[in-house]
């Protein structure tokens, strides 16, 4: 009779410790991040570039060693060229400061014209008709903090990507040059980077082709940072859902300052621009990739969440393709193997839990 007791405390027990266990994890990703991140952004892009490597040693005719050498030095140009873009547009964002400040003295002075024909001057309260120009100065103020900070922030962010980027560099050398020994085509390490390595190549070439789309227009547009906010569009573009709309919104209110802008020409960049994006997210991409990471929508959500709450921005970029490895390394225990399903969007109830549910 102590037979099914016994039974409910090793379940117990054993659903203790796979809650310790979570926590352990959870608590050592969390705090090994400054090591964990740049190692597994290194082995995407190792998962991502080594096709590349190998069509290097047999079109060049060199070896391992020297086509690393030629991805390194061709990354550190990469960083070098878009460094200096990064660096342009900055400059031109401060130099259009002015324009910008003269933009909020332009709208300022409108709302004052409409509220005096709908409101006469004689009815206006003498300390109300200080107003308009205090209004001016505080948004000109705005505009010159806006204009600063958001240099700095640039600045601190290009700073922080360049010396990540080096610390990834080397880890993605020494990964390069090693022995490559990810097992046969049966193996679980196989099908991870087999999938990984879809997901990305995909990934990366719808994500360039809408950047290219997305500065392309600012820039025939005439919009300031054009190649700035291409090069987000195409960065934000890994980040599933919640990505392309922050791309869509950066841009927004250099294009509503513009100091030459018509209302027409305003409607007419936030509607191409964010037509660009719908039709990448929601025609382009799944037509390409499909349900290339085999996850339910659900659960890149969850994802990008705990990741973003984990490793930051870089934990989101990196949800979707960290959490499909571990929905194919959960199918392949036989215990974990319903949590896998539930991943992807099958729940299947056996015929014996069916018949026992009935009752």
């Amino acid at each position: 009779m102590d037979f099914p007791d016994r039974y409910d405390r090793q379940k117990i027990q054993t659903v203790c410790l796979m809650v310790i266990a979570v926590v352990l994890v959870t608590f050592s990703i969390y705090w090994l991040r400054p090591v964990l991140v740049p190692l597994v952004v290194a082995l995407f892009v190792v998962s991502g570039v080594t096709p590349l490597l190998n069509a290097l040693e047999l079109r060049l005719g060199v070896n391992r060693l020297v086509a690393a050498a030629i991805t390194i030095v061709a990354g550190l140009l990469a960083m070098i060229i878009f460094g200096f873009a990064i660096w342009v547009s900055m400059v031109d964002l401060s130099r259009n400061a002015k324009a910008y400040r003269t933009r909020v003295q332009e709208i300022v002075n409108h709302l004052e014209e409409s509220a005096s024909v709908v409101l006469p001057k004689s009815l206006v309260p003498s300390h109300a008709k200080s107003l308009p120009q205090t209004a001016a100065d505080d948004a000109s103020d705005f505009i010159d903090i806006f204009v600063r900070d958001g240099i700095t922030l640039l600045s601190q962010a290009l700073i922080g990507l360049i010396s990540t980027s080096a610390i990834v560099l080397i880890y993605v050398f020494f990964l390069l040059i090693g022995t490559p020994t990810i097992g046969d085509s049966g193996s679980m390490a196989r099908e991870i980077d087999q999938q990984v390595r879809s997901y990305l190549s995909l990934k990366t070439v719808i994500s360039i082709f809408t950047g290219a789309a997305f500065g392309a227009t600012l820039y025939l547009f005439g919009v300031p940072m054009a190649f700035t906010f291409g090069v987000l569009a195409f960065l934000l573009n890994f980040v599933p859902n919640i990505g392309p709309i922050v791309a869509s919104l950066l841009p927004i209110p250099l294009i509503l300052l513009d100091p030459n802008a018509s209302i027409l020409w305003m409607v007419s960049v936030i509607a191409v621009t964010g037509l660009i994006q719908l039709l990448s997210g929601n025609l382009v991409e799944p037509k390409l990739m499909g349900n290339s990471s085999d996850l339910h929508p659900v659960t890149i959500l969850v994802a990008l969440m705990f990741w973003g709450m984990m490793w930051g921005v870089v934990g989101m970029f990196l949800a979707t393709p960290i959490t499909a490895a571990m929905r194919i390394m959960l199918q392949r225990i036989e215990v974990t193997k319903p949590i896998a399903e539930l991943m992807a969007g099958r729940w299947q109830i056996s015929a014996s839990e069916a018949a026992t549910s009935a009752y």
